[in-house]
């Protein structure tokens, strides 16, 4: 059963995205399995950051609203063979999230690596909370 750790902050542009996608890359260069997740539905950026933003098919709010199997969400990272990401919508609202998809979410990727990165919006709203 993998660990869960949500990288957050009520600011915005202090660093969340970058140090997600740092502490994943450290942590499977290390030779742990690692997803890290982009929870900024509407502002998607952790796809840029770790170089896969021509590379996204499906995304968190596909999976959680059954578009999408988690499977075709994720996408391994060309440098780090036991990295991988699970972007964020960019083209929908934080309100398409809930409390139960997320959770099962969450649930499958624990089950399946060894760590599970969240990068959070910024704020103390909704997307934040869940």
């Amino acid at each position: 059963m993998g660990k869960v750790i949500v990288v957050t902050s009520g600011k915005g542009g202090v660093g969340k995205t970058t140090s997600s996608a740092a502490l994943g890359a450290a942590l499977a260069q290390g030779g742990d399995k690692v997803v890290v997740v982009d929870f900024d539905v509407g502002l998607r950026n952790l796809d840029l950051v770790m170089g896969a933003e021509r590379r996204v098919v499906y995304d968190l709010v596909n999976v959680i609203q059954g578009e999408a199997k988690l499977t075709q969400a994720l996408i391994r990272d060309k440098r780090v063979e036991t990295l991988y990401l699970l972007p964020a919508s960019q083209t929908r609202d934080k309100d398409n999230l809930t409390a139960e998809g997320v959770a099962a979410v969450i649930g499958a990727l624990k089950a399946n690596f060894d760590w599970v990165i969240c990068d959070s919006p910024a704020g103390i709203e909704r997307g934040a909370t869940l």
